[in-house]
This record gives C-alpha cells, structure tokens and sequence, in this order.
C-alpha cells in the first residue's frame, strides 16, 4: 500500500499568521521532498482588525493561490496561532482516554477561554516532583471552538478539504527532524524561538520531542510601534525603517542544511540583500534612534525567554538548552536575533527551512527562492507530514 501512494503529491499545507497567508505544497521523491509549489499573500493592514472583512479575504486570496500551480484539494493547517494558549499543566498519572477527559477541568481558569468549549491538543513533556509526589507535565495547547471553525470554514469557502488540523510547535519541530537523525539526537536540547508579527512562539524540544511551549506577547508590530512612537512616524513608515536598517549589513551564506549562522558576534544579513539594495542609506543616527525605541521591548522578550529556560531545567534538572533556532517572518532581522542569542548566552543558527526541498523547472513559486525564507517553517512541517503521533488530542462538543 505504501508503494501505491510514496509518489502521491502532499496535501497542501495551509498557514495563516497575523500579516501573510503562505500555501506549500511537496511531494515525496527518492526519500526527499521536491517543493511542487509556494506562494503566499501579505494580509492588508486594514482587514486585519476586522474579522469578516480578514477572512473574506483569506478565502479569497487562497483560492486564487490554489489555482497557480497547486495540485488536488486537501489541505492541512494549524490552529489559529492568534486565538491558541499555551499551557503547562502538573497532573496526577493516568492513563491516556483519563487524561483526555481530565484536560477541559484541570485547564478551566487557566486559559483565556472557556476550556469546555475549546479545541484542545496536549502532549506529555516528561515526569516531575511535587511535594515529594511525582505527577506528568502536561502541555495543553487549545484554542475556542469558534475561532477553529472559523478557520476551517475559511479554507472551505476556498474550496479545500481539510485532512488535517495540527499545532505550530509540533509543525515547527517536524520542520527541522533532518537535525536529530544521528543517534544520540534524541536527547540534543533545542531552543525553537518563532518571531512573529503578532507574538512570539518559543518552543523546547528533546531531538523531536516537545518538552516546553509558551506564548510570549512581543512580536514584529511591538517593535514597530516603538519605533513609530519615538521617531513620531506612522506605524509602516517605522517598519520600512527598521527593514532598511536591518538591510544595512553584508549577505550570509546559504547552507543546504536548513540553517543559517548568525554568530552573535559576527555581521550577516540571510536574506541576501547587499548592501540597502539601491534604498537610501540610514544614517547612524538614526540607527541608533531605531535600536534605542526597541530596546525595552526587546528586554521584556528577553527576559521572558530567560524565564521560559528557567522553568524548562526545573522540569529537567540537570539538562540545559544547547543552541538557539530563529525562525519566522521577524527573525529576518538577523541583528535582532543576535541580540537574543548573545543575551541568552547560546550558539544560534536562522532557519532556512525551504533550503533542503528539492526544487526543479516544474517548481511553481513567485518570491526568490535563493534567499532563506525563515517564516515558512510551519508550511514546510505541515507540508511534510506531521509523520509521528507527538500530540494527542480532544475537541469540545
């Protein structure tokens, strides 16, 4: 049976975020995936704040993509990052069917929403103690019914066949499973920091296991509302002015791997652009300017990412989180990134998560495929094929 279906196209997998709709869809070939086709759609910041007039132009702007190179109708996608909470949970040991109906009770108060009318995932990070009583770290990962349905009716008025409906952090961390084949991977600790345009996702996995997952309220639009604030400059003025400053550093070298080094030390800008790309040089002052308004945004990510390691080695005495992944739309500013890196005291690499798909003449994509595209490593994991059970779910009636 699986020879039947090992040359059959992927379902296309399906991200929305806070400002850009992104469309991959692969297909599995001599044990690699060839990128069949790409494409993606900026959200206009006028619907953004506007949820009808958002999803009508969801539906619409995927079913157009559908039709440009795509192939069949199924599709896979994640919750809607934007409505998902993220919680850790210490319970009691139980079996698997008492711990599906133990999660809407335990998680009730604890989430932002009612948890007896939400779609909830949840994954088993490891064993802990409390008050010399050992009891299982539970990550509950839900998100409102409504805002599922929502979703999923966006992507039926696009005319696709949802096969599958996954979270980001187990997305992400299936992006990036080529890293952990060795033996001995499987206990390598990887600190996944997913930047944003809304927030940011921080994930921790044990090689491919997820062992932490947290949602932190500092993404891409705060930076740029600081910016807009200190420079008295509307809030898209202030994001081209940190693109053009970010943009003001030499080009990196592409690795096949799917990651980029930023060494936190080092210059490097990964996606390529020499220079400012014929744009109007910043001046310093005006740099200086721009990393002065984020600065404290920037410390409250920080310190929240500090947090986050602190509580994932008192779940792991012992262990410590080995190196640093960067990936999303905001991670583009390497500078940013290496700000973070150093401050966290880790090595840390930029994923390029289209860099080890197979690409050929039938390959349909509109965006320069030879620079690293960090924002696609949730498409590129959906894409691929959630291929372990690594979270376990429950949906409210």
């Amino acid at each position: 049976m699986f020879g039947l279906f090992s040359n059959r196209v992927n379902p296309i997998a399906v991200d929305i975020g806070t400002d850009t709709i992104k469309l991959l869809q692969v297909e599995p070939k001599d044990g690699q995936f060839r990128l069949v086709a790409a494409a993606c759609e900026i959200i206009p910041e006028g619907v953004r704040g506007k949820p009808g007039e958002r999803d009508a132009f969801a539906a619409d702007a995927i079913h157009k993509m559908v039709n440009d190179g795509f192939k069949a109708r199924q599709a896979v996608t994640c919750l809607p990052a934007m409505h998902m909470a993220v919680q850790h949970l210490r319970m009691a040991k139980m079996g698997h069917d008492e711990l599906v109906k133990a999660l809407p009770f335990e998680a009730a108060g604890k989430l932002p929403f009612d948890a007896g009318r939400a779609v909830i995932r949840h994954t088993i990070a490891g064993e802990v103690y409390q008050n010399q009583e050992a009891l299982q770290e539970v990550i509950v990962m839900a998100a409102p019914r409504e805002a599922v349905d929502r979703h999923l009716n966006i992507l039926s008025k696009a005319k696709l066949e949802v096969v599958g409906i996954h979270v980001e952090p187990t997305a992400l961390i299936e992006c990036f499973a080529h890293l952990f084949r060795r033996k001995g991977d499987e206990t390598v600790s990887t600190l996944f920091i997913d930047m944003g345009a809304g927030s940011t996702h921080v994930v921790i996995a044990h090689g491919k296991s997820m062992v932490f997952a947290k949602h932190i309220p500092v993404g891409g639009e705060t930076f740029n509302k600081r910016v807009s604030e200190a420079l008295k400059q509307d809030v898209r003025a202030a994001r081209e002015l940190r693109v053009r400053v970010s943009h003001q550093e030499s080009p990196a070298n592409r690795l096949p791997a799917g990651v980029v080094p930023i060494g936190v030390e080092g210059n490097g800008h990964p996606l390529g652009h020499n220079g400012t790309n014929g744009a109007a040089v910043v001046d310093e002052a005006t740099v200086a300017k721009v990393k002065a308004a984020i600065e404290e945004a920037l410390e409250t990510l920080v310190l929240d990412l500090q947090l986050c390691v602190r509580y994932y080695e008192s779940i792991f005495p012992g262990k410590s989180v080995e190196r640093a992944i960067f990936v999303g739309g905001e991670s583009r500013h390497v500078a940013l990134c290496q700000a973070v890196a150093k401050r966290l005291c880790l090595p840390a690499t930029l994923g390029d998560p289209l860099a080890r798909l197979v690409k050929d003449g039938q390959t349909k994509v509109k965006f320069d495929m030879r620079q690293p595209q960090p924002g696609w490593a949730i498409a590129v994991g959906l894409g691929m094929g959630i291929t372990s059970d690594r979270t376990n779910s429950r949906e409210a009636n």
